[in-house]
């Protein structure tokens, strides 16, 4: 299924969705409805990493945080026939199939 198709479908049930380099980023109950509606393709995963401040570390006359830890942040995916990545968040994902019994 090309990307046009995943647009169109969104744009009939008023999703919105967020490109960042070239990927389709969607909401994971959003993501749960195309998935379902385009034949459940085969899902991929990755991971990236990013950091969380930790409250009340901002040194002022630094300009910067003096505390932040590193997390990895999984996602998954399926990928469109055009090549365009469809993105959400791993974790969220699973719960949302596990409580609809996909």
């Amino acid at each position: 299924m090309h990307f046009d198709v995943v647009k169109e479908f969104l744009e009939d049930i008023g999703a919105d969705w967020t490109e960042i380099e070239g990927e389709i980023h969607l909401d994971p109950e959003v993501f749960y409805e195309v998935w379902k509606y385009i034949g459940q393709p085969d899902l991929h995963t990755y991971v990236i990493e990013d950091e969380v401040v930790e409250p009340g570390s901002y040194d002022p006359p630094e300009m910067k945080y003096t505390e932040a830890k590193p997390i990895k942040i999984k996602k998954v995916y399926f990928e469109t026939l055009d090549g365009k990545r469809i993105v959400t968040d791993y974790s969220e994902f699973q719960r949302m199939v596990k409580e609809r019994g996909s």
